[in-house]
This record gives C-alpha cells, sequence and structure tokens, in this order.
C-alpha cells in the first residue's frame, strides 16, 4: 500500500513535506543560514530535491555527461524546458573544454550534442559565433575561481528552468502569505485604511472605517446633483447638477465653506 503524505491544517489540504520545504526556503532566503540547516537536519527534509541535489553536484564537479544524462532522465519537464537546460549545460562544457586548450572536444559538442537540441538556430549561431570571437581573442590564464563561479551561475540559470517540485519558486512561502493578505483585503467589505496589513490575525476593517454621518449638508445647487469628485489633496471638492450647473468647494478646517467658483455650462459656451 502506497505510503500516504501528512497533511496538515483544519482541512487537511496542506502537504507536511511541502510545507516544511517552503519554511526552509523561506529561512535561507531571509539570511537564516544556521535555522535553515538545522530544521533540515531535525526533520529529515531538504530544501533541494534530490533531483536537483544530483545536478548541482555534477555540475560543480564538471561531470557533463552525467549531468546530461540526468536531464534527460527528468520526468515532468517540457520538451523547450529540457531543451534549455542541456543547452546551459552544453554551453558550459564546451568553454570549458576551449579554456583547457581542448578544440576538438568543443567542437564536437556544438556539432552533435548542441545542435541537436531544438532551440532555435539563432541560439546556436549566437554560440558558434562566441566560441570563434574567443578563440580569435585568446584565452590567457583562467583562474579556477572564475571556472568556479562559472559553474555557479550556471546553477542559477538552471534553477530559473526547472520546475517545481525539483526547484521551488524564489521566496514562495513570502509569496503565498502575501496572496492571502491581498485576499483579505479583496474581500473586506469596509476596507479603508493604507496602513501595513498585520498577519497575526485576520484582516477586517470595522464599519468606523467608513464616513456613515452626515455632518454637513451644501445647499447652493438649485437642480439635483449628478456627479462629486474630491481633489487628490482632498482640500477642494466638485459638484455638478442636472442643470449643467458645476461648483467647486475649498475645505476649511473640518468642513467646506461657500463655493470658490460656480459656472453653467451656457457661461462656458459663451
Amino acid at each position: 500500500m502506497e505510503n500516504r503524505p501528512t497533511m496538515l491544517g483544519p482541512k487537511g489540504l496542506i502537504k507536511k513535506h511541502e510545507f516544511v520545504r517552503t519554511i526552509i526556503q523561506s529561512l535561507y532566503s531571509l539570511g537564516f543560514q544556521k535555522s535553515g540547516a538545522s530544521l533540515e537536519l531535525e526533520s529529515g527534509i531538504s530544501y533541494k530535491s534530490v533531483e536537483f541535489g544530483l545536478l548541482e553536484s555534477q555540475i560543480l564537479n564538471a561531470n557533463w555527461d552525467a549531468c546530461i544524462d540526468t536531464l534527460y532522465g527528468l520526468k515532468g519537464l517540457t520538451d523547450e524546458a529540457r531543451a534549455s537546460a542541456l543547452f546551459i549545460v552544453c554551453r558550459q562544457s564546451l568553454f570549458e573544454f576551449l579554456l583547457r586548450g581542448d578544440d576538438s572536444s568543443a567542437l564536437s559538442v556544438l556539432r552533435k550534442q548542441i545542435s541537436a537540441l531544438h532551440v532555435g538556430r539563432e541560439k546556436v549561431h549566437n554560440l558558434a559565433f562566441g566560441v570563434l570571437s574567443l578563440k580569435e581573442m585568446g584565452f590567457g590564464t583562467v583562474d579556477g575561481d572564475v571556472i568556479l563561479e562559472s559553474r555557479k551561475k550556471l546553477l542559477s540559470e538552471m534553477e530559473k528552468l526547472l520546475p517545481p517540485p525539483f526547484i521551488l519558486p524564489e521566496r514562495r512561502l513570502e509569496h503565498l502569505v502575501e496572496m492571502t493578505v491581498n485576499g483579505q483585503i479583496d474581500s473586506c467589505m469596509y476596507h479603508n485604511t493604507c496602513d501595513p496589513i498585520s498577519i497575526y490575525e485576520d484582516h477586517r476593517c470595522g464599519r468606523d472605517q467608513i464616513p456613515t454621518e452626515t455632518i454637513q449638508i451644501l445647499t447652493d445647487h438649485k437642480n439635483e446633483v449628478w456627479f462629486v469628485q474630491f481633489s487628490n489633496s482632498g482640500e477642494y471638492l466638485a459638484s455638478s447638477s442636472c442643470d449643467c450647473t458645476a461648483i467647486i468647494w475649498k475645505e476649511v478646517k473640518t468642513s467646506y465653506q461657500a463655493p470658490v467658483e460656480s459656472w453653467t455650462l451656457n457661461l462656458l459656451v459663451a
């Protein structure tokens, strides 16, 4: 019988393994390296998937053939994602062959491996042009740290190409919490505040957030008012009525004084 994943939450909708993994990712992204490593050790759950951990080891150790085999063996990848991942691995191996002066191996990668990938001719042509340009300029001595950094950069590119569950989207827990807060704001009937929303409790504005008492009645219009609009600063109020009269009011302390300007459509036309 297949083991069912442990579920969390009042409705049992959250997989414990996924929840802990996103917490670990959040700890690392916030800079709590020791806490993240400690939670990985205690929970037995790794932030990095087994597949990506294997790819990381193969890339950092320049085991390109094994890396390519691993990518071909990953299930759930689209053809486009797989081809793009293979392309950046082959590109790295090609340049490292060139750095070592192994031109024949570099050309073999370009002709047999990269050309066979469905990544578009333009990418392949640009890569070939880059190879020729580098050969003309000459490489000189390349520090081992530079090569290691280029492999780490390759890993960062790989993270952006691989989908879940191989890689978690960046700052996943923060994104989920922010989505929840936005959802609560959208469903808040009386929402009328610019203050930061606390995540300690569900957000809900009271009716006191919305003005509900009449404190002043403006009576200068002689007919039914159809439209009102405050200025961006709130200092002025414009109103118009069905008899084509428009009035601008100026705020004085907590009320609006007599109109500062008034006109009708007939006057404007004239």
